[in-house]
């Protein structure tokens, strides 16, 4: 129908039905028109909210098929007066204090969200220095602490470090601060939270919670994700674990609240959010438009709070220094490979079957004929091995692996030795730390203990052994798994109870 109203007989002509339908498509084409312009007028409000930083090194790629995201809380104080977060007066820094790599599924319907401890020591590769750290190009550092890749060359290098770490293509970036998390809390509604009996208390965050259900907002909600002296888990008092355990804890209560509330879809909440998201984080060239961020958003509509896992990179203490950590392989190895390949979580670390593992043994004990024992041993089992020798004399038992690609075929053996031996990745950085399948050694040492009887190695619990790890920087090793177990690795179920997998509260906090 014509846009233009009938002449006045053509008009008079024409039967009320008609008159109405005429009328109606009129409004009709009108509000249309009016809503594309206001549609159009949000977003362009939004676009300009956007801070969009260059990052280097990240694929940029779609918003939808599998994704792989980095996550940065940033520790910058922008806008902060000294003393309005406790004592510390920095206000330059930009360590950050949270990283992150969230990882989708093709489908967006299953999450795997890996935290990397910030004290945790690596390889860091060699990166521009940003404007107030200094000029020119700063390492690489065989050993460096992971959050200051981020404060010494800014977004690039915390992505170049991670990407290095992990071996995982990293797709896109996001980073928040201290106050565009206080905010988005707020927009949300606050967060609910729970807190054992006893309470949490940090005088040096401000969390000052009783035991029981809280609804966290603004300056509660930051102080909650960011203390570590409130807090202890097993071997890990005031440190970087329980605090990830308890920002992991408010992880969940954020995607069980955005599952309740329908959020994602609900257009009119929705662009509510968007208006405080876009002003509110830093994202790469790749997320620099609002329609882009809302695709995101709602491609997430499938993913459940069940089917959403959240892991901590597993770690040791460095022996150097008790307020440090150090990667532990090969576990940690066989995490970044499940991301590399997209493989879901089962509840433990994968094994390989036994007859696609290769190993070579040899024997550093000085007991003739050791090496050809344990290899008709590990054959019983069912392990292809494909050859033996000797070895320097050693104290440790170690079995060598050479990249992610063999770290699953590592971790197999040595949940089927017993004692904890050695693990270690012989792949010496800056070469790329994936490698290619291949044949494991296992070296025995003096504190050789042995191999699963077949009967046995199905039948025994525990735990994984702790030890040194080489950290993917420098010599050393680290503990497998005990005999016939499966490593424990610190995980959570989005799902899962508010209250439950709560680390508990440190007595003495310390503080001014």
């Amino acid at each position: 129908m014509s846009g233009r109203r009938p002449g006045g007989q053509h008009w008079r002509r024409l039967s009320p039905l008609a008159r109405v339908a005429y009328i109606t498509s009129t409004v009709v084409v009108v509000a249309v028109v009016l809503a594309s312009l206001g549609a159009y007028a949000i977003y362009r409000r939004l676009d300009g909210n956007i801070s969009v930083v260059k990052v280097n090194g990240l694929s940029h790629r779609s918003v939808y098929g599998a994704q792989n995201i980095l996550i940065l809380g940033s520790q910058t104080r922008d806008g902060q007066r000294p003393g309005d977060l406790g004592s510390n007066p920095s206000l330059n820094t930009s360590n950050s204090d949270n990283l992150i790599l969230v990882h989708l599924d093709p489908t967006h319907t299953h999450a795997l969200v890996l935290s990397i401890p910030r004290d945790t020591i690596v390889y860091e590769p060699g990166c521009k220095a940003r404007r107030s750290i200094g000029s020119g190009i700063f390492g690489p550092y065989q050993q460096a602490i992971i959050d200051g890749a981020m404060n010494i060359g800014g977004p690039s290098c915390a992505v170049k470090t991670v990407d290095d770490l992990t071996g995982t293509t990293l797709d896109h970036f996001v980073m928040f601060n201290f106050n565009s998390f206080r905010s988005m809390v707020d927009t949300i509604g606050g967060v609910e939270v729970c807190v054992p009996h006893g309470g949490y208390h940090d005088p040096f965050s401000g969390l000052n919670l009783s035991g029981g259900k809280h609804l966290l907002t603004y300056n509660q909600a930051l102080a909650y994700v960011r203390t570590r002296h409130g807090v202890q888990a097993e071997g890990d008092v005031g440190g970087d674990l329980p605090r990830i355990e308890l920002q992991q804890a408010f992880m969940s209560s954020v995607i069980q609240k955005v599952n309740s509330t329908g959020l994602l879809t609900n257009s009119v909440q929705l662009l509510k959010v968007a208006d405080l998201a876009t002003r509110a984080l830093t994202v790469d060239q790749g997320l620099d438009s609002a329609s882009k961020l809302l695709a995101l958003a709602k491609s997430l509509t499938g993913l459940h709070a069940k089917n959403v896992t959240l892991l901590t990179m597993p770690t040791v203490t460095d022996p150097a220094n008790i307020n440090r950590l150090l990667p532990e392989e090969p576990e940690d190895d066989v995490i970044f490979q499940l991301l590399q390949n997209g493989q879901p979580w089962t509840g433990r670390l994968p094994v390989t079957p036994a007859g696609q593992v290769k190993v070579q043994v040899l024997n550093g004990t000085g007991t003739p004929g050791l090496a050809k024992l344990t290899a008709r041993q590990l054959r019983a089992l069912g392990f292809d091995v494909t050859g033996t020798g000797n070895a320097q004399a050693t104290s440790t038992t170690t079995v060598n692996y050479a990249g992610t690609a063999q770290a699953d075929s590592a971790y197999t053996l040595l949940t089927q030795l017993k004692g904890t031996p050695a693990a270690q990745n012989t792949l010496a950085e800056p070469a790329p730390q994936t490698g290619a399948a291949g044949t494991v050694t296992l070296t025995l040492g003096a504190d050789w203990a042995g191999v699963l009887a077949p009967s046995a190695r199905h039948a025994t619990t525990g735990q994984a052994g702790k030890g040194k790890s080489n950290g993917k920087a420098a010599s050393g090793t680290s503990t497998g798994a005990s005999p016939g177990n499966q490593a424990s690795v610190q995980t959570r179920n989005a799902g899962a109870s508010i209250c439950s997998g709560l680390p508990q509260a440190n007595p003495d906090p310390g503080g001014p």
